[in-house]
């Protein structure tokens, strides 16, 4: 499908439509980034079989609900940006309204390349009968959200991705908007955590009758995934822009993670056998992935596995409670186990990946544990009129 053209200082740009079972144009959206931040220490790569996996209609689960666009803008045959089109269903369903999202933006600094990508996407959204779009947001709810905004001094891992700064310009002069603000931070071993924190956390354990528990093996986890799965759509259901997942996506998301997973540090808050909130760290493998360059063969799979035994950070990937818990202690009690865990593992540094800056409660109790807030990550928003609507299938 080709798309529209505009012309900039650079010569014109041409945007066309990916065909996901083509091989070669799939490698080509790929392979961008790989060349974009070539040499940028503070980018990590993603692994090309799981972007290949995720653009597969035929193997990422997300298509048997929803729909998605992948878009390469090219100037004289070479690739100069790239962008996602996503219409969530699940999320429009939540929220009663027409949204669709754009994600994996990447681009030259170069104005005209972002705007015929932003075009291209939109048309792509009204074409669904969608009147905003929001972005960076993912398949699902777990993918990393926002744009980079704040913290370019700071290295990128898998779950907090590092961007140009020329970014946020690109996307602002673009017409859109600020729309949520993701924060990431990190403690370490420096910081001396306040005891009467660590005690009140034992108090609330007392008092409300939690218990804290993490696990001695992956079969273990597994036989409280179902649980988990509950308690995960209950916690976030009022975080705003959250949306479910279907049970297949969650299915491969808990064996990615399990997969990776260090049994010790996933927690689970309990009364008896009922899960109220849990906390999910996993060793960051981030030098693996820059090692492995984007790929698993011949010695990717090494250099990850090195990563898994050997790194010295643990990165947060999910805080959640039920709400009728959330006040009391529940985030304290959490994380107070967390720490004496990895204590005892002698994990140097904890990274706390894209809390929503407005969710003063959990923000606040990091705080008063230590955490120092250095990065973060915006979601934007821009709206339009519709002028066609095809109903989704």
């Amino acid at each position: 499908m080709a798309g529209g053209m505009t012309t900039g200082t650079g010569g014109p740009v041409t945007v066309r439509e990916v065909d996901p079972a083509c091989a070669t144009e799939v490698g080509r959206f790929i392979e961008f980034p790989f060349d974009l931040y070539r040499g940028v220490d503070r980018w990590t790569p993603p692994l090309k079989m799981e972007m290949r996996r995720l653009m597969d209609p035929q193997r990422n689960a997300y298509f048997r609900h929803s729909q998605a666009g992948f878009f390469l803008a090219e100037r004289a045959d070479r690739v100069v940006g790239r962008i996602a089109a996503l219409r969530q269903r699940f999320y429009n369903e939540k929220y009663q309204n027409d949204t669709a999202f754009f994600y994996w933006f990447e681009a030259v600094d170069d104005q005209t390349v972002a705007d015929a990508l932003f075009a291209e996407a939109e048309a792509w959204a009204r074409a669904r009968g969608v009147r905003r779009m929001l972005g960076p947001i993912g398949f699902i709810q777990p993918d990393p959200p926002g744009i980079l905004v704040r913290g370019f001094e700071h290295e990128g891992t898998v779950n907090v991705p590092w961007h140009f700064p020329y970014y946020e310009r690109l996307v602002e002069t673009a017409r859109f908007v600020p729309h949520t603000d993701y924060l990431s931070g990190y403690f370490d071993r420096s910081f001396a955590v306040p005891p009467e924190l660590l005690e009140h956390a034992d108090r609330a354990m007392a008092k409300w009758g939690y218990t804290v528990r993490g696990f001695r093996t992956k079969k273990e986890m597994w036989g409280w995934a179902e649980r988990f799965f509950d308690s995960y759509l209950e916690a976030f259901a009022q975080v705003p822009d959250f949306y479910p997942m279907s049970p297949e996506e969650y299915e491969r998301l808990a064996d990615d993670m399990i997969t990776l997973a260090e049994p010790a540090t996933m927690k689970v808050l309990a009364q008896g056998e009922e899960v109220l909130g849990f906390l999910l760290a996993i060793r960051d493998i981030t030098p693996g992935l820059r090692r492995a360059r984007g790929r698993l063969l011949p010695f990717g799979w090494w250099h990850l596995l090195w990563s898994l035994h050997t790194s010295r950070q643990c990165n947060v990937i999910a805080l959640g409670v039920r709400p009728q818990h959330q006040k009391g202690g529940a985030n304290l009690a959490l994380f107070a186990s967390l720490i004496r865990t990895l204590q005892a593992l002698q994990i140097d540094r904890t990274e706390i990946v894209q809390v929503v800056g407005a969710n003063l409660s959990t923000t606040g109790d990091m705080t008063r544990l230590g955490a120092k807030w250095d990065k973060c990550h915006r979601v934007y928003r821009r709206e339009f009129a519709v002028t066609a609507a095809v109903p989704a299938p």
